[in-house]
């Protein structure tokens, strides 16, 4: 959209719902607080969503926007026109209902207002893009914790469509179903007799498999239909005799799908059954004035014996937005004075406990990256990304925090080695990736975990190690040695002395964006990112071991090692403003262009003098956060190449939360004041601020977004970015969530 007629609408625009006008200054809609005190989004614009790049084409985002919601036991996906993906992660990732597209789900809900006769005098359409849902001046659409509600004018018949979910409360728990709950009231003037009827598509695709082509899947999934019980079963086929045995066996494919259901919990309904869709139907005659209110549950059963479908009808039963337990759950931050940033928070924790997800084989609970890996591509990814999330956890949810260690630790193998990728039912492997980052993320959260609760009992703990049946079991301090150990003799250091690179560190991109040999460059390489993080990690976590009385000759080793990584890299470093980014291919990176990796640990590492960290953090500013409106790029001059990767994006130049976190944490080290203003910069608010016409800034975010530098032909700043693969894809990624809260944490100390 064109900076005039942009301005003119943040200036101009008003929407009317339910009658009443309602002004404000974005296009998206606004932040509140609900009835619960918890925050809650008022959406305000109209379906299908609509912004254009300066170059006139329209930007790639989805034009149904959509909202989280879920439990550790399952997740919607809950659109503006009222559509809903309902999906399934403890197993395969998959949709339950698959639509018509990748990436879409399938559902519908209409009145219908019939004659005495019965025949259908009209029908108000409330789901879809050319329903009620879609038309702001006739709906209104909030999303909140753990509900979406819809409210409709449909002429002077009002009707309330609320999808709500019941956090779960224990690592194990929780109801795979959410509450529907509807409510119509006749305000024509007359007796009105009305039919409501909701229904879902039973249509099970993993989503690894939905971007191929049918012929070509590995498994196919045929519905079975009771309409007696409302119910569908999947028929799993696959030609491959040996490719799942069992419900129980490790397996790339899900070969025992969950069974989707619909359960009246008003004694009325009708089933509405057709051979590709559950429903369920409502007569009713309302008097004039009259309301009436339909509940149902709709879910799926994992067929365990303590998530049994009778335990789902009792748990949600009556409990309208189950806001009393969704406020047990979360952190409100009442001493925060900021009370746009205490709002904020609270979402945090929110989007961070609703992504969580129970795994079925590891009997364990994990935080996932969302956006392309689990939510299109179908991958539990990366191993990175699951000790990343579990930061802040560590404040407010210890037992969380510590479930996700354990799961990570039965995707570790005896040698230390951390399985980056999980597929289907526990399968994991590191794919074409040799990383030679993984054991650092799990120190870092672990010595957080036990420098924050004092648990030390905790390494005492035992947990078998992957693919855990018929693996023995080690404790979590024995799996730090293991990790220690790979991380020392098998990734190792290079010739200059820092930690080697292998084929990736954080930035995996590394792989495929510079076309090297990787046979020779692999045992060269270096990485200044990795050495920095041992820097600043591996001393809490030797002070940590030893508070705990643990293995002195695993702290001594450590801090020896540590001790021989911080002469190499303030060798390396020597008088130069910045430290390099990598030695790869023969070829010195960061020697005169900025990268952001390295910088936010080496801010951390308490051993520099602060006269050089604040130096640093100068270079920073002029060269990385130059002409930046939410955070520092990736690198001052974008140098890596490939085909998908424009200049100004992703690991070319991109902005990246978990990349500005670490600084965050580094400037709090010296600069507390100038700690929370970049906090501040990052934060959802501020993204909507700088850029309200696009709806992925306001409720959550891509792993990263483009900087100015991107070109206005290829994208823009504030967007995903906008190559092909990245535009179809579900944008929520816990990154923003957990590193805006954990930075909150250690700036308050």
């Amino acid at each position: 959209m064109k900076r005039f007629s942009m301005m003119l609408l943040l200036m101009m625009v008003c929407i009317t719902v339910c009658g009443k006008k309602q002004a404000t200054n974005s296009p998206i809609g606004e932040w509140k607080l609900d009835a619960a005190g918890l925050p809650c989004f008022n959406y305000v614009g109209s379906v299908p969503y609509k912004a254009t790049l300066a170059n006139g084409d329209s930007v790639k985002l989805d034009p149904d926007p959509w909202f989280v919601l879920g439990n550790y036991q399952l997740t919607v996906f809950a659109h503006v026109s009222g559509q809903y993906e309902l999906i399934t992660g403890q197993r395969a990732w998959a949709r339950m209902n698959q639509g018509d597209r990748k990436n879409t789900g399938k559902n519908d809900a209409r009145l219908e207002v019939l004659s005495a006769d019965g025949s259908i005098v009209k029908t108000y359409p409330l789901v879809g893009m050319k329903s009620l849902s879609a038309d702001s001046t006739k709906s209104r659409r909030t999303f909140g914790c753990g509900y979406a509600q819809y409210q409709y004018q449909a002429d002077k018949l009002q009707v309330s469509r609320t999808l709500s979910i019941k956090p779960s409360l224990t690592i194990d728990g929780g109801a795979s179903a959410f509450l529907l709950t509807v409510t119509i009231k006749n305000k024509t003037g007359k007796t009105q007799h009305l039919r409501y009827v909701e229904s879902i598509r039973a249509q099970y695709e993993t989503m690894m498999q939905q971007s191929t082509p049918r012929e070509w899947r590995k498994v196919k999934y045929t519905p079975i239909i009771d309409a007696q019980k409302v119910e569908a079963k999947f028929d799993a086929k696959t030609d491959d005799p040996l490719l799942f045995l069992s419900k129980d066996d490790i397996c790339k494919y899900e070969g025992f799908p969950p069974v989707l259901y619909m359960e009246d919990l008003s004694g009325k309904a009708q089933s509405a059954c057709t051979n590709e869709d559950l429903g369920l139907s409502y007569d009713l005659t309302l008097r004039n004035g009259e309301e009436r209110q339909i509940q149902m549950i709709i879910g799926f059963d994992m067929q365990r014996e303590y998530a049994k479908r009778i335990d789902a009808k009792e748990e949600l039963k009556d409990e309208g937005l189950f806001s009393e337990a969704w406020k047990k759950v979360l952190p409100v931050y009442a001493e925060e004075q900021d009370a746009e940033l205490r709002r904020e928070l609270t979402w945090h924790a929110y989007m961070l406990e609703t992504m969580a997800t129970y795994s079925d084989y590891y009997h364990e609970t994990k935080i996932p990256q969302g956006t392309i890996y689990d939510y299109f591509w179908g991958q539990h990814a990366s191993a990175r990304d699951n000790f990343q999330h579990a930061l802040p956890t560590i404040y407010y949810h210890p037992e969380l925090a510590k479930s996700i260690i354990r799961y990570m630790m039965q995707r570790t193998v005896p040698s230390g080695e951390v399985m980056l990728i999980e597929y289907g039912n526990g399968f994991a492997e590191p794919t074409c990736y040799q990383t030679s980052d993984q054991q650092l993320w799990f120190f870092l959260l672990l010595s957080e975990y036990l420098r924050v609760t004092k648990d030390y009992a905790f390494l005492n703990e035992r947990v078998a190690c992957y693919p855990v049946k018929d693996m023995p079991k080690f404790t979590i301090l024995e799996h730090a040695q293991h990790c220690y150990d790979y991380l020392r003799n098998q990734v190792g250091t290079g010739r200059h002395g820092l930690v080697r690179l292998m084929n990736s560190d954080w930035c995996d991109g590394i792989f495929y964006c510079l076309a090297e040999p990787y046979n020779v460059v692999q045992p060269q390489g270096e990485s200044h990112m990795n050495t920095a993080m041992a820097l600043s990690i591996l001393p809490v976590l030797a002070d940590q071991l030893e508070a705990a009385s643990a293995d002195t000759h695993l702290v001594s080793s450590i801090r020896i090692w540590r001790q021989q990584l911080y002469d190499a890299y303030m060798k390396d470093w020597g008088n130069r403003s910045y430290p390099r980014r990598m030695y790869f291919a023969g070829r010195n990176f960061g020697d005169n262009n900025l990268y952001l990796e390295p910088m936010g640990f080496t801010l951390q590492v308490q051993d520099i003098p602060v006269e050089r960290r604040q130096l640093l953090y100068r270079e920073m500013q002029q060269k990385l956060y130059q002409g930046e409106k939410i955070a520092a790029r990736q690198q001052e001059d974008p140098e890596l190449t490939s085909d998908d990767l424009d200049y100004g994006s992703r690991e070319n130049g991109g902005i990246w939360y978990s990349l500005n976190g670490p600084v965050i944490c580094g400037l709090a080290t010296f600069d507390m004041q100038e700690a929370m203003k970049r906090l501040k910069q990052m934060s959802l608010a501020n993204h909507a601020r700088q850029f309200p016409q696009y709806w992925t800034t306001y409720w959550s975010s891509a792993d990263n977004i483009e900087s100015s530098l991107v070109a206005p032909d290829k994208g823009a700043p504030g967007l995903p970015d906008q190559t092909a693969t990245y535009a179809e894809t579900a944008i929520a990624c816990a990154h923003i969530h957990a590193w805006m809260l954990y930075c909150y944490y250690k700036l308050k100390g």
